[in-house]
């Protein structure tokens, strides 16, 4: 996975001088977006605020979509960085999950243009934009899933794939504006609090019925 993630990034066959000027455009862009929308954005500010001609810029980026999804996937593994450097708060696999959650609602509530231009490019048609999403969802998962280690990996897998499910549903409706983030968290908590207990009863129900199984008749 990482190496995939660099490679979106930065292609290996990229001289290093190429590759710095497609990072710093990437910078460039992604700090324009945290302080204004994505349709707002001309590609020829990008270019004069990475100091690339506009015909240097489409060169690395035929595409604002292709832009931008380079740059919501630096902002995910910008994320990913800090939950690794500072590890996740929580003794069990829900505590560390809602952990990082929370930080993730908390970077959507100060930069809500990062989570619209994800919505946007969920629906893109163009193939090197979808990609690049495609690399992103899966760093995204990689983040959680660090969060819930403990559980065997194919229960895991479902309850990552439900949480990113509960997570879309109640991020997509703030953005829409259909309620508060602060509705959102609070009903994004709730779901997976259920889905856990649900899950734990359902262990011991089974643990419960094998003790009995095993005891002579």
């Amino acid at each position: 996975m990482a190496e995939e993630r660099a490679q979106t990034r930065a292609p290996p066959a990229l001289p290093p001088s190429r590759a710095e000027r497609r990072s710093r455009i990437i910078r460039t862009a992604l700090e324009m977006l945290s302080e204004s929308d994505y349709d707002d954005i001309q590609m020829r500010d990008v270019a004069e605020g990475s100091d690339v001609a506009l015909a240097t810029l489409y060169r690395y980026f035929p595409s604002k979509e292709q832009l931008f999804a380079a740059v919501q996937l630096e902002w995910v593994e910008r994320l990913h960085r800090r939950v690794t450097q500072r590890g996740l708060q929580g003794d069990s696999d829900l505590e560390r999950l809602l952990d990082v959650l929370r930080r993730s609602v908390r970077s959507f509530k100060t930069s809500p243009q990062f989570y619209r231009v994800l919505m946007m490019l969920e629906s893109t048609k163009d193939p090197v934009a979808r990609d690049l999403y495609e690399v992103m969802a899966r760093a995204t998962a990689d983040t959680y899933g660090e969060a819930i280690r403990n559980t065997d990996p194919e229960t895991a897998e479902h309850l990552l794939r439900a949480t990113l499910d509960i997570l879309g549903a109640e991020m997509r409706a703030w953005a829409l504006e259909r309620r508060s983030i602060e509705e959102a968290a609070r009903r994004i908590e709730e779901s997976l609090h259920v889905l856990f207990t649900y899950r734990e009863q359902k262990a011991r129900r089974t643990a419960d019925l094998d003790v009995t199984a095993s005891r002579p008749g």
